[in-house]
């Protein structure tokens, strides 16, 4: 018994690692390529980023990896009818596929912490590197296309050509959907990366703004914050160590911001202004208000996040084994994607939707556990099927 519950062991520890290597390697060039097609980058600026891609990376591979190692290697031994040999010698299936469990178990525990390291340092770490060759790579993009935007459109910049000293040549410069228009001879682009700004220096420039007439300038300097460029890219939330701190700042910040609300609102009764509760400023506070608590339930669900991604590990493997042995062929292939395609159309949409909904406020962020528990008991009926 244990001579071929080591044999299983290994066997599938041997899979498993080959399917990582491959699957890790696979993803990892997608990214590398679709960073530098996607964003305009020069090829080598994603490659910077590699090693802080990883643990993004393998939180997602291993648990394609934990299901390609137990269903090619048990739908193979149920193929070749050794499920039934050693049903025969009295021998439960369970007890071969206990050790497996147990290694996908500390699987998983490195995933979690996979998964922590991805959403705080590594993203921390991509996007330090995107502002330290933030320079280079919107001279590239200005280069290759004649136009940088940022992800949302708020800023655009056109150019005619740009030369050999980084002079561009005929600039347009668009903010916040045409709100201001300027139009230089030439431009200068300057990264401030201690202050996080980046400053636009235009020469001989014409410029408007709205309920502005069109004014003229032999050098305007436009000044953008770093983090606007890069707010939809690689957002950082804290580590799931860091979590009460990070809760407890935000609850400053929002009992900060109602005594301003309530004072700003007692005055205006007070003084008989009530047009005053419609003041842009009064809608600002609100609209704060209301990122603050998207914050609070997008920190609240990390720590279940990260726990319930990092151990999808351990309940693919859950299912995944009994499954093999109840397909009952040969065919690993035909396994395999017998037993993903059932997961990615049910367990993904149940773990979204716990993650969708708890981000809302309408769930607890407990329900980010939905789709292991669905996986659990599947995975409990096919092992009631096989023994």
């Amino acid at each position: 018994m244990k001579l071929f519950s080591r044999y299983a062991f290994f066997q599938t520890l041997k899979i498993f690692f080959i399917a990582l290597a491959a699957a890790t390697f696979g993803l990892i060039f997608f990214s590398v390529v679709e960073t530098s097609l996607k964003r305009g980058l020069p090829l080598t600026l994603p490659l910077l980023m590699t090693p802080y891609m990883l643990p993004d990376i393998l939180s997602k591979t291993l648990p394609i990896a934990a299901l390609i190692s137990v269903t090619f290697f048990f739908s193979r031994m149920a193929g070749n009818n050794e499920i039934i040999a050693l049903k025969a010698l009295g021998i439960a299936p369970w007890r071969v596929l206990f050790p497996i469990w147990i290694f996908m178990f500390f699987v998983s525990l490195s995933s979690v912490w996979l998964n922590d390291l991805s959403i705080s340092w590594s993203r921390q770490q991509m996007t330090r590197t995107l502002l330290k060759k933030f320079e280079t790579t919107m001279l590239s993009q200005l280069r290759a296309e004649k136009r940088f935007a940022t992800y949302d459109g708020d800023y655009v910049i056109e150019v005619s050509d740009v030369n050999e000293d980084d002079l561009l040549i005929s600039p347009i410069f668009t903010a916040k959907g045409g709100a201001f228009t300027g139009f230089g001879e030439t431009a200068r682009i300057k990264v401030d990366y201690e202050a996080a700004l980046i400053h636009v220096h235009l020469y001989n420039t014409e410029f408007y703004a709205k309920n502005y007439e069109m004014q003229f300038s032999k050098k305007f300097v436009l000044t953008l914050p770093l983090n606007e460029i890069f707010r939809s890219a690689y957002r950082v939330d804290p580590s799931a160590a860091k979590i009460k701190e990070a809760l407890a700042d935000l609850a400053a910040e929002r009992e900060g911001n109602r005594r301003k609300l309530a004072s700003t609102a007692i005055f205006a009764f007070l003084r008989g202004d009530l047009q005053e509760t419609s003041h842009p400023i009064w809608k600002e506070r609100v609209d704060f208000e209301e990122r603050v608590a998207d914050k609070e339930n997008r920190y609240r669900l990390i720590v279940p996040r990260v726990w319930a991604s990092g151990f999808s590990c351990f309940f693919f493997a859950w299912v995944g084994a009994p499954f093999a042995i109840w397909f009952n062929k040969s065919d690993v292939t035909a396994a395999f994607f017998s037993c993903f395609l059932p997961i990615l159309a049910i367990y993904y949409p149940l773990f979204m939707f716990g993650l969708e909904g708890a981000k809302s406020g309408a769930v607890s962020p407990i329900f980010a556990w939905t789709g292991n528990v669905a996986l659990g008991i599947a995975g409990c009926w096919f092992l009631k099927k096989i023994h």
